[in-house]
């Protein structure tokens, strides 16, 4: 009897457990249901180990569950694993194949970049990871290229969207006169007199580094011998300083100039005339950026049809569009790592 009620117990509970995976519409293990595939918990555990595991290595602290930037990253590496499921069913419609050898090659390029396969496992264990995550992450980022490649393959950019580009944004690559220039700041004129008097007497790159690190005033240049790099007009919004700078010949030290800032001792190394990136050198950067923005287009549209085709699922509590609410209801949203590690 005793054999019989514990055998009725371990039915019962296995029935509740069966029932409860099956009341969500999603199958045993899984949090997301995606057409025919599945996202399952040990995929999401996995990237959340890695994740911990490389924030620990970089010094970072990862998220606490239950804070909305624990919710923010949550989200993201679920879409992550529900893009990679499309991607994956459309590798198989397309009969795209990545070989052992495929993966091997990649391996042995990282092995030649990091030092050899001791210091690359060395780092995969540092991160979480062991060598078959490497290659399960080689093998989804090449499918992920593969299938790219076959959404592209209709994407152009023709040579009068490429002219509409140069003419809407000329002024980008026209590039107006402007000034090399260096100063020091200071707070009275006394002070920079007797500044400019030692400038003056040995006007070196040398004497400028040793007196803008112990006198200047402006934290942004002094342990830099004042250097402001190559200033245009207006630039500055600085109307004295504006003033004198395009009134100085090259390699004179001005006397002190006063501005909202203090006392200024300017001087322009080198003076750069206008130039103009013709058509016919831009085109060729303005052909692969607007390449790029069609591509991005293009990807991002088929993810949504193919995510709206697959009919998308999710477990309690792995909706990333809810996780995400909850993640911006936070008022100052932390930074979280992006998931690097796939299935």
């Amino acid at each position: 009897m005793r054999k019989l009620v514990v055998a009725l117990v371990l039915l019962v509970a296995v029935t509740v457990a069966v029932m409860t995976a099956c009341g969500s519409g999603l199958p045993r293990g899984a949090i997301a249901k995606v057409g025919s595939g599945t996202v399952t918990k040990a995929d999401f555990d996995k990237i959340m180990t890695q994740a911990t595991a490389q924030a620990t290595a970089s010094g970072s602290t990862f998220p606490k569950a239950g804070t909305p930037e624990y919710d923010g990253f949550k989200a993201r590496v679920v879409n992550y694993l529900v893009e990679m499921e499309l991607v994956s069913q459309k590798a198989t419609q397309l009969k795209i194949t990545i070989t052992p050898k495929d993966i091997q090659d990649r391996v042995n390029t990282i092995y030649q970049q990091y030092g050899g396969q001791k210091k690359v496992e060395a780092l995969l264990k540092k991160q979480g990871m062991s060598l078959q995550d490497l290659q399960d992450q080689l093998k989804d980022s090449m499918l992920s290229e593969k299938v790219q490649a076959s959404i592209f393959q209709n994407v152009k950019v023709t040579n009068q969207q490429v002219q509409a580009y140069y003419k809407a944004h000329a002024q980008s690559f026209h590039q107006p006169v402007s000034r090399n220039t260096r100063h020091i700041l200071l707070k009275t004129k006394a002070q920079a007199e007797m500044v400019r008097a030692l400038l003056v007497a040995h006007n070196t790159d040398a004497n400028w580094q040793k007196l803008a690190k112990k006198y200047s005033y402006d934290a942004g240049t002094k342990n830099s011998g004042g250097d402001l790099g190559a200033v245009t007009k207006g630039q500055m919004n600085n109307p004295p300083f504006d003033k004198a700078t395009y009134a100085l010949k090259v390699g004179v030290v001005s006397q002190p100039v006063k501005s909202v800032y203090g006392w200024h001792l300017i001087e322009v190394t080198k003076i750069n005339q206008p130039n103009t990136t013709t058509f016919a050198k831009a085109a060729a950067g303005i052909r692969q950026t607007l390449l790029s923005q069609a591509q991005s287009a293009a990807w991002q549209t088929w993810l949504t049809q193919a995510t709206k085709a697959a009919h998308v699922k999710y477990a309690a509590g792995y909706d990333p569009v809810k996780l995400e609410a909850a993640s911006s209801a936070s008022p100052t949203p932390a930074s979280s790592p992006s998931p690097s590690a796939s299935k």
